[in-house]
């Protein structure tokens, strides 16, 4: 993409390499405060020493790994959407030109006066839907882009977090809101190209000439529908691709829940089954029992006889 804000990029830049103190001084912190919660002997100094070199080379290594991060997330939106790194917006580009009105086509009459209210309505009806869909694109990919740079600015002090006591949750939290943020072109690329494929679909239903005069009557019926569909499509896949990004990478959902986790699935059929034969165990059992005390059953009460008159 090539989206490039200068004064942006040039503060957040300037802010990383100026509160780098602060950074260091919660890993000299961290470190003291993990060292002197146990004994100083070779095999407890290595680790925190180890954990702090760590972090110091992610520190000064992030303007390398952070856009291999990036760029390999765009690498998976270019091979799903070749076309989405040149232009992201290419779905509501191509669905804003192919429902454009041509007004040397339109012939009013007296005569068609139902049948151009009926053209005017429908025409209203997609264009909204698809002014509504391309509009929120360009919005969404300024924000990845904003939300990106500060993920950038606030890196440093989530890699300091895991030096601190207690703080390694912060700092895998933050990670997976970074992937979940960088996700965001994937989930654009599959929403353009599911929105493209349902715009040709139709228009290739549709076609340029239609052959009877019923096709005719439907067509601009058809292609407004075919529009609004993928109005539809964009629009939905626009706003939800945040919140599934934010479900799978920050939330896991798709990693720890059980209809999605074979182990945990295995797990629950397992502890059935184990109930299932403590249950047989134990009507066994109880059929033993009551055999070995005698199969017969002793007679049921007769009724209270009722006195006669």
């Amino acid at each position: 993409m090539n989206l490039v804000l200068p004064i942006l990029e040039d503060k957040i830049t300037a802010m990383v390499t100026a509160f780098r103190f602060v950074v260091f001084a919660m890993l000299v912190v961290g470190l003291i405060a993990r060292m002197s919660r146990h004994h100083y002997n070779n095999s407890e100094l290595v680790r925190p020493l180890a954990r702090a070199i760590t972090i110091v080379a992610l520190v000064s290594s992030m303007n390398w790994w952070f856009p291999l991060m990036e760029n390999t997330m765009l690498a998976a939106a270019s091979y799903i959407d070749p076309q989405f790194n040149d232009n992201p917006v290419r779905a509501s580009e191509e669905l804003r030109a192919g429902t454009a009105q041509n007004p040397e086509k339109k012939e009013w009459s007296w005569r068609k006066l139902n049948e151009s209210i009926y053209h005017a309505m429908t025409d209203a009806v997609s264009w909204v839907f698809i002014q509504i869909g391309a509009l929120i694109s360009a919005p969404m990919i300024i924000l990845q882009y904003i939300l990106r740079w500060i993920l950038y600015m606030l890196m440093p002090f989530a890699l300091a977090c895991f030096m601190i006591p207690g703080g390694t949750q912060i700092g895998v939290r933050f990670f997976q809101q970074t992937l979940a943020v960088l996700a965001w072109p994937v989930g654009f690329a599959i929403t353009n190209l599911v929105t493209i494929a349902i715009w040709q679909d139709f228009r290739a239903a549709v076609g340029a000439n239609p052959a009877s005069a019923e096709m005719a009557l439907y067509s601009p019926f058809l292609t407004n529908i075919g529009g609004i569909l993928a109005a539809l499509t964009l629009l939905i896949g626009t706003i939800s691709t945040p919140v599934i990004c934010q479900k799978i990478f920050a939330q896991g959902y798709a990693l720890t829940g059980e209809t999605g986790n074979p182990g945990a699935l295995g797990q629950k059929a397992t502890g059935e089954l184990q109930r299932a034969d403590s249950l047989r165990k134990m009507l066994a059992e109880g059929s033993t029992g009551a055999g070995g005390r005698g199969s017969a059953m002793p007679p049921p009460l007769s009724a209270p006889a009722t006195p006669g008159l």
